[in-house]
């Protein structure tokens, strides 16, 4: 991808995030990204094809920016998954996941993933493919392992939604967490505290897991 395409596909993102498909103007767009309209038929066939490539960029620059996390879980699962790496592999997992979605790069990508959540299109099953889906169905395994297999596949994936969503509270509702915690942002010393936290309440949960296990 050219660096002009990728400054085309970062304004966009912002403006369909923002206005919606229907409320973003292409003219605007492409003047926000010093490009000419031209650009946007040449490279993506109209607007409705710039909202698609808008959604893949999302769903593959998640993907980058978890990768780290996902190598270290296949480093961690190398010699076979047990309990001990299953843990390990969600904290890895949980944790940069953290890092991501507090961070002001994906606050873009959070508006635009909150549109298609409430009014999913041809471009969420775009994002829910890539990065999205990946990792819920990594939780999900992981969960089931840790479970020893004492949860089905639905309610594995149910908790996985819903491990995921405590992080994703941090980045959809921010100004409720400001506004509560008192913080003008959330950087590293933030950062952390809400990492710690994610983590002590997985721990809480594989414990509570293990022991249903056992039973």
């Amino acid at each position: 991808m050219s660096s002009t395409d990728s400054r085309l596909l970062d304004v966009a993102i912002e403006h369909f995030g923002r206005r919606g498909l229907e409320g973003a103007s292409t003219r605007a767009i492409a003047a926000d990204a010093d490009t000419p309209m031209s650009s946007i038929t040449y490279h993506f066939s109209g607007k409705n094809g710039l909202y698609l490539a808008a959604a893949e960029h999302i769903s593959a620059s998640l993907g980058e920016r978890l990768r780290p996390a996902i190598e270290q879980v296949a480093v961690i699962c190398a010699d076979g998954i047990d309990v001990a790496a299953a843990r390990a592999s969600l904290h890895a997992i949980f944790g940069r996941m953290v890092e991501v979605m507090v961070s002001e790069d994906t606050a873009a990508f959070a508006r635009f993933i909150v549109r298609e959540q409430a009014e999913p299109t041809e471009a969420f099953d775009r994002i829910y493919a890539g990065a999205m889906g990946q990792i819920l169905a990594r939780v999900a395994a992981m969960l089931r392992v840790i479970a020893g297999n004492a949860l089905d596949e639905i309610e594995a994936r149910i908790r996985a939604m819903t491990l995921v969503g405590q992080i994703l509270v941090f980045r959809v509702a921010r100004a409720t967490v400001l506004a509560e915690t008192g913080w003008n942002n959330m950087a590293a010393p933030e950062t952390a505290i809400i990492k710690a936290t994610v983590l002590d309440n997985l721990d809480a949960i594989f414990d509570r897991l293990e022991r249903r296990s056992s039973l």
